[in-house]
């Protein structure tokens, strides 16, 4: 005799440990560049990150005259995030970075 079990719950994509400690880690109003496959968001403001619905917040063009709107992403399309060099660690930064 078989047992066949359903689990109904959806699934939903695991992030990579590294993304996942990188937004965990992000301190909120921290400008960062964020890649996804379809495009990239540069000087965003990092808003907030929910691990369980896999949602991250920024602010989006808020140098634009209109001001920023705000973005909500699940963190499974982002492909990389760019930190400030003052939040790198010190073995990725380089001269060129610390003289911009």
């Amino acid at each position: 005799m078989y047992h066949v079990f359903f689990d109904r719950r959806p699934t939903r994509p695991r992030l990579p440990r590294a993304l996942y400690e990188q937004l965990t880690a992000l301190p909120p109003n921290t400008e960062v560049n964020v890649h996804t496959a379809n495009e990239t968001y540069y000087n965003a403001l990092f808003l907030d990150f929910e691990p369980q619905t896999n949602t991250v917040s920024l602010l989006v063009d808020r140098f634009y005259e209109d001001g920023g709107r705000p973005l909500s992403l699940n963190a499974t399309a982002i492909t990389a995030i760019d930190l400030p060099a003052s939040m790198r660690p010190a073995s990725s930064t380089n001269v060129d970075d610390e003289e911009e």
